[in-house]
């Protein structure tokens, strides 16, 4: 799930660790999403350590009634001095990285960072280490509260699919323990 609406988000600001607060909309996507998820079978929640996915889970878990765990591995990508900066001004700030970072067909981009930031091969290396405790600990359903380029990072090297994720909506995803592989990803809310 990507948490509800901050103010960065409707200014169109990359928040990476910044702590930003959800706004009003974020709280009602976020009781909205509550209600949209009764009746589903989840065992446990585990979100981001940041406000703005803490608060989201935490309307969650008060409704569900399930336990919430908060980790960092769920943050959002740590963008560094792109932090902050409004989305449509990232090509002029940073031209040699934001033209890189964005393609997909790139090979190079997994090690592609803003200054000070984190690497898409960085953050899923620690998503990653996240869902193989999760598997470990033998998790069957569980929904993990996060952010928007963190899914979609995982989207592109799991399922090989571009999804970009609203505020406040659902991915669900299966694992197959055949193949040891994620699918039928399905944007349930």
């Amino acid at each position: 799930m990507r948490h509800g609406q901050t103010d960065w988000n409707v200014k169109h600001r990359s928040q990476g660790w910044n702590d930003i607060p959800l706004n009003e909309t974020g709280v009602e996507q976020a009781k909205n999403t509550a209600s949209k998820l009764e009746g589903i079978d989840i065992e446990t929640i585990y979100s981001s350590d940041l406000k703005r996915a803490k608060k989201t889970a935490d309307i969650i878990s008060a409704k569900l009634d399930l336990p919430v765990h908060y980790t960092k591995r769920l943050r959002e990508m740590n963008f560094g001095k792109a932090e902050g900066v409004k989305k449509t001004d990232l090509p002029a700030k940073f031209p040699y990285i934001y033209p890189a970072f964005n393609d997909v067909t790139n090979k190079e981009r997994h090690d592609i960072r803003y200054p000070n930031g984190e690497s898409i091969g960085e953050v899923q290396q620690r998503f990653m280490k996240l869902l193989t405790k999760l598997y470990e600990d033998g998790r069957q359903n569980v929904l993990l509260v996060t952010h928007g380029m963190l899914i979609r990072i995982f989207c592109e090297i799991c399922l090989k699919k571009t999804i970009r994720l609203e505020n406040g909506s659902v991915l669900k995803v299966t694992f197959d323990e055949k193949t040891k592989k994620f699918k039928s990803p399905k944007v349930i809310i």
